[in-house]
C-alpha cells in the first residue's frame, strides 16, 4: 500500500492567507494525510473521525480544527490520490449547498 498523495495544496494556502488562525490545523491535517495509507473510507474515519463521505462523487468533508474549519475533498482511495477542492469556515459552509 502507498501513501496518501495530496494536490491541491493552492487552495488551503489561498484560505489560510484569510484565516491566519487555520494556518497550523491545515498544516496538521496534511502532514497527517501526506503520510496517511487509506485504502477505504473507514481507515479515513480512524484518522479522521469526524469525516463525512459522499461514495457517489468521491467527496470527503473534513472538520479541521475543532470543527471550525471544512475541507472538502474528492478521494481516489485506489490510486491513494487526495485532491482538496476548498476549505470553508465552519459558517460559510453551512450556507454552501454542497
Amino acid at each position: 500500500m502507498e501513501i496518501v498523495k495530496v494536490y491541491g495544496e493552492a487552495a488551503i494556502t489561498k484560505f489560510a492567507k484569510r484565516h491566519p488562525a487555520s494556518r497550523r490545523p491545515l498544516q496538521r491535517f496534511l502532514e497527517i494525510a501526506r503520510g496517511a495509507e487509506w485504502p477505504h473510507f473507514p481507515a479515513v474515519r480512524r484518522t479522521f473521525p469526524a469525516t463525512d463521505y459522499a461514495p457517489s462523487s468521491g467527496t470527503l468533508i473534513l472538520n479541521i480544527g475543532g470543527n471550525k474549519y471544512r475541507l472538502v475533498a474528492r478521494v481516489d482511495f485506489e490510486e491513494q490520490l487526495l485532491y482538496v477542492q476548498t476549505v470553508l469556515t465552519h459558517e460559510e459552509y453551512s450556507r454552501e449547498d454542497l
